[in-house]
This record gives structure tokens, sequence and C-alpha cells, in this order.
């Protein structure tokens, strides 16, 4: 799951002129790096999948609707450790993951900040090619991260479906695990710049008391 909610994969850039002193100084040397994460839509998919596969089964449960077809579609999507629900569940998630990473990445937006702070990708022309470019890397990284999406949100029947506990594999697995993971470490990530602000508050304390105190000193 950290995994999952960290990996990303790191796009060189570079900057070909950057205004230093008043100058204008080439920093081709200076690599840096554009992170696109793996999983950049998180738990969303999941949320959506599971509304998806929950409104047929509600709607035929309360609409009295008869016959062989609609039994068993009650049957067989109703039962969260069936095959054919997680199946179609996992399928869901594959599609609404690339749906949100879609929404949540602007590639357009990415190549033209890029562009207007003369940034470029190695090898690819600013612009619309980079756009284009940046679109083709997320759609390979985002098809392993749905497919590990899908696999954290089965995890729990499969789980069930070899006898362990409900509770449990509902706990440790599936949304539970991811939402749990990503407040962990978005906490981690609060209490890390809240200690570097008082690191370098610190810092600019102590130069000012001896600056004071060598000018005392002088004077």
């Amino acid at each position: 799951a950290i995994a999952l909610t960290q990996a990303v994969r790191q796009i060189p850039v570079q900057y070909a002129k950057q205004a230093a002193g008043g100058r204008a100084v080439s920093t081709q040397s200076a690599r840096q790096y554009l992170p696109l994460k793996v999983n950049a839509a998180g738990v969303m998919p999941i949320i959506f999948a599971q509304a998806i596969m929950f409104i047929p089964i509600t709607v035929l449960q309360y609409s009295g609707a008869e016959g062989d077809s609609v039994s068993w579609l009650i049957t067989v999507f109703g039962n969260i450790q069936g095959l054919w629900y997680n199946l179609a569940f996992a399928v869901l998630i594959i599609v609404f993951t690339y749906f949100y990473t879609a929404i949540q990445v602007n590639t357009n937006s990415i190549a033209d900040d890029l562009k207007r702070n003369g940034g470029f990708v190695p090898g690819i022309k600013p612009g619309a090619p980079t756009a284009e470019f940046l679109d083709t890397v997320l759609s390979r990284i985002t098809f392993p991260g749905s497919l590990l999406l899908a696999l954290v949100a089965i995890l729990p029947a499969v789980a069930m479906t070899v006898g362990l506990n409900t509770q449990w594999a509902y706990f440790y697995g599936g949304t539970s695990l991811l939402i749990t993971v990503g407040v962990i470490l978005d906490t981690l990530q609060q209490i890390e710049s809240y200690l570097l602000n008082r690191h370098y508050d610190g810092l600019m304390k102590t130069g000012k008391l001896r600056g004071r105190n060598t000018q005392s000193t002088f004077s």
C-alpha cells in the first residue's frame, strides 16, 4: 500500500536559461525531475466502482422486477465474494483510474508551465509534443497502478474466500488500508515540515542574536 501510494516515475527536466544576479546563465547541467505518480487517482476509483456496483442491484431489488435474468443478476452481483462481482469490480476500478487520473493530471498545463519557465524534457520539443509525451508516460504507468489498486480492492474478498475473518479482511485490506496509509504518510509529512520550519526559525533567531551581540561588541 505504501509503494502504491508513494511510487512515482521521474521525468528528467532541464532549464535552458535562468536568471541569476541580473544576468542569464545556462543551467543545462543542472537536471531536475518531474514526478508523475503511479496512482494519481488515490482511492477515488474504488469508491466510484463500489457505487456503480451497488446501484443496479439496489434498483433491481426495490423495483419489484422479476424473471430468471433479474434473479441471476441479483444473486451473482450481490455476492461480494463471487468471481463475476470481483471481475466487474476490478474492471470498473481500472476504467475509473484512467478517468480520474486524466482529470487530476493536466499534462497540457504542465507542458505550458515548463515552456513558460524555460524548461524542457530532453529530446522532446516544448509545448504540445511535451504534453503528448507526458500523456504517453502517464498512460503506461497508470496501467500497473490501476492493476495494483484493483488487487488491493478485491483483497478482502479473496481473504474471506480462503477462510479469514471478515472484520480482519476488511480492516487490513481494500480501501481502509489505502486510507490508513495515506493518512499516516500525510501526518508524517506535516510533522517533517513542522520540524523543518522550527529548525529554520531557530537558525534565523540564532543569526539575529549573533548579529546583535557582534554589533554591541564593536560599538
